[in-house]
């Protein structure tokens, strides 16, 4: 038969063995991926090559969305003025 106290054992010895090594609250820079503190805002560290990095990413993600906007105006004026003509 099956001891389940003593799988029970094992199972409870493999999980304090894995979650013995507690790894201090951190988060990741974007770019370079090493370890920074939880509270850091820009989520970035401190070097210059990825503060850099990550202001020319924030501006190439601020004229990407004013880009899909205008895009999405043209479309919406495009349509509506075809829906315009049809009923007039």
């Amino acid at each position: 038969m099956v001891d389940v106290k003593k799988i029970k054992e094992n199972v409870s010895k493999v999980t304090n063995k894995i979650s013995g090594g507690k790894v201090a609250p951190h988060k990741h820079c974007r770019i370079c991926q090493k370890a920074i503190p939880v509270n850091s805002d820009p989520r970035v560290c401190k070097a210059v090559e990825c503060q850099e990095q990550n202001d020319k990413d924030k501006r190439n993600e601020k004229q990407m969305r004013i880009w899909m906007f205008i895009f999405f105006g043209i479309f919406a004026f495009i349509f509506l003025t075809s829906i315009l003509r049809q009923i007039m």
